[in-house]
Formats: structure tokens, sequence, C-alpha cells
């Protein structure tokens, strides 16, 4: 590595320390989200200068572009009167805040709180930067995956590790969204994700910008997908970018979930989860290991398998956000104001 790159390196560490400060400490809320969107965007970099585009796409879509979203909606939420009253929100008021947080600070148990997060903070700091040091130069597993990747279905050793090697990883992972949500819909149920105020209509421009974008993000999702075989990509960017279509046509005031039954949802969410289930105990009638693919079917299954995680995954997202914005109005009153089913007998 030559000086430049050293230099380049250092700047982009200080710059990811300044922004993740600033985010932490910005006086409001909404500049705090810029600055955490743009440390998102300064991860990804790193990612890229450590060779690992794969985090890298994973990071500029969920880290940067999606959490940013969320939280900028969630400020627009929080920031609007409730249903029916002329009245703003309390501690909208940025004076309000400031008041607020100082206040805190000074509690007797604040500053201890902060002592306490910072040295735990820099314990953990600590043992990171320690197995960083004793990794030393050894190559881990690399050789042993290239070795198998001829046999794995797929020419990227990422994705051969990913949804071969250690398939049942990323079989659990979709399996903790799948739970995440399968809590919130028992938590709210199909109201808590189609209820709540309508979008609001889009303007012309608006709408006309929606229409070409929506498209293009979906045809980005499937070429990810396509590309994870023998490139960075794979199930997870491309479902961030399917749940960034649905997103993007929710807050543009497109009633999506209106458009979709129960069962469609269900399904969606369901589908990729599933899929690695059926296929892992597909593998065991034959004697093999669980998620273990025949060879001469490996690539075939491995694509089928991401493409139905890719769906799962957009759902989710999608659910996610409409199941909060939903939340937006005042759901105790709107569940109040309906008759129970015993009173009305």
């Amino acid at each position: 590595m030559n000086p430049l790159e050293h230099a380049l390196d250092t700047l982009l560490c200080l710059l990811l320390l300044v922004l993740a400060w600033k985010a932490l400490r910005a006086e409001h809320l909404y500049q705090s989200a810029i600055f955490f969107i743009a440390f998102g965007l300064g991860m990804a970099l790193a990612w890229v200068r450590l060779a690992a585009p794969d985090v890298a796409l994973a990071e500029a879509a969920i880290g940067a572009g999606l959490l940013g979203v969320l939280l900028l909606d969630s400020l627009r939420v929080f920031s609007r009167p409730p249903n029916g009253s002329g009245k703003a929100r309390q501690n909208t008021d940025p004076g309000d805040a400031e008041t607020a947080t100082a206040t805190t600070s000074r509690h007797p148990g604040a500053r201890a709180t902060r002592l306490l997060a910072t040295a735990a903070a820099a314990g953990l700091a600590a043992v990171l930067v320690t197995a960083i040091v004793r990794i030393g130069d050894g190559g881990g597993l690399t050789e042993e995956a290239a070795g198998q990747l001829e046999g794995s279905g797929v020419e990227h050793p990422v994705t051969a590790v990913l949804l071969n090697f250690r398939g049942y990883d990323t079989w659990l992972e979709v399996g903790v969204l799948f739970l995440a949500m399968l809590g919130i819909y028992c938590a709210g149920g199909w109201v808590g994700l189609t209820g709540g105020r309508e979008p609001d209509s889009p303007g012309p421009l608006l709408s006309w910008l929606i229409r070409g974008l929506t498209p293009l993000l979906i045809l980005t999702a499937a070429y990810l997908l396509w590309l994870g075989k023998e490139a960075p990509g794979g199930a997870f960017q491309a479902g961030v970018l399917i749940g960034a279509a649905g997103i993007l046509l929710r807050l543009a005031g497109y009633p999506l979930t209106a458009h979709l039954s129960p069962g469609m949802v269900k399904l969606g969410l369901t589908l990729g989860f599933g899929t690695f289930l059926v296929f892992g105990i597909a593998a065991l009638i034959p004697g093999g290991a669980f998620l273990e693919y025949p060879e001469y079917w490996a690539g075939e299954i491995i694509l089928l398998v991401e493409t139905a995680a890719a769906i799962s995954i957009g759902f989710t997202v999608f659910a996610f956000f409409a199941y909060l914005s939903s939340r937006d109005g005042s759901p105790s009153e709107e569940h109040n104001s309906k008759p129970s089913t015993t009173n009305s007998d």
C-alpha cells in the first residue's frame, strides 16, 4: 500500500469518527439523522477499501438508504399534530428538547451512566482491536472454501459460503426477520398493517418520478440477485431494493396494502424461510446433511432459494415500514372507538 492510500484510509477513519460523534451529539434530531445517513455511506466506502463489496452494498442499501428513510419519516410523523387536534405533539419544539436534555444531563445518575457507557464502548473497542491483531497473516478458511468452490454451484466464494457451505446461517437470519415480523403481526394484527392514516396523494411530478424509479429498482434487484452467482450481490441486497420500492410507493401515496390480501402478505413473509426448510429436509431424504444440495443441482437450487429469500426480505422490509407508519395516528383511540364484540351482543 502506497503512502497516498494510507493517507486516504486515515482520512476515511477520521471522517467516520467525526460523523459518528456528530450523529450522537447533534443539537436537533433531523441533523442527527442526516449525519447517520452520511455515516452509513462512509461505512460503505470503508468496506470497499477492505475489499468487501458485498458488505458495502448491504451497508449502502440498509445502513444509509433504508434506515435513513425510516428515521426521516419518523421525524415527519412525530412532528405532525395528532388526528383531530390542532396542537402539536409534546416535546417536538427544539427548545423543549434542549431543555429536557439539559435537565436530564443534570440528573445525578446521568453522568455515571455516560461514564459507564463510555467505559463499555472502550472495552469493546479494545477487545476488537486485540482480536484483529491476533488474526495475523493467516488465510483462515479462504483456501478451503476456494478448493470446494467448483462443487458449490456458484462462482463467487461469498455466495458459496452463505448459501451452500454454511447455508443454515443464512436460513436462520431469514428466520429472525420472519419471527420479528410475526411478533409485530401478533401485536397489531392485519389492522396494524393496513390501518392508520391514508397516504397523501402524490403530485404529478412525484407520481411520474415514482413510476419511473419503481421498475428501475425492481430490475436492479433482479440484476443483483442474478449477479450473486459470480460477483458481489445476492438476496439481501435484492430484498432491500424490493422493500425500498414498496416504501417509495407508500411514501408517494400509493396504498399498496389495500391491494394485498392477508394471504399474499403471509406467503411473501414465509416464502424465504419455508423454501430453505423444504430444500433442507429434501436433502435429508437421500441420506445427506441438512441443506446439503446435490452438486449437479446446486446452482439452480441456490438461485431458487435466493429468489424466495429476496422476496421475503422485501416483503418484511415493506411490512415493517407499513406497520410503523400506520401507527402514527392514535392507535389506542382508533381501537377504543370501535365497539367490542362483547358490547355489541
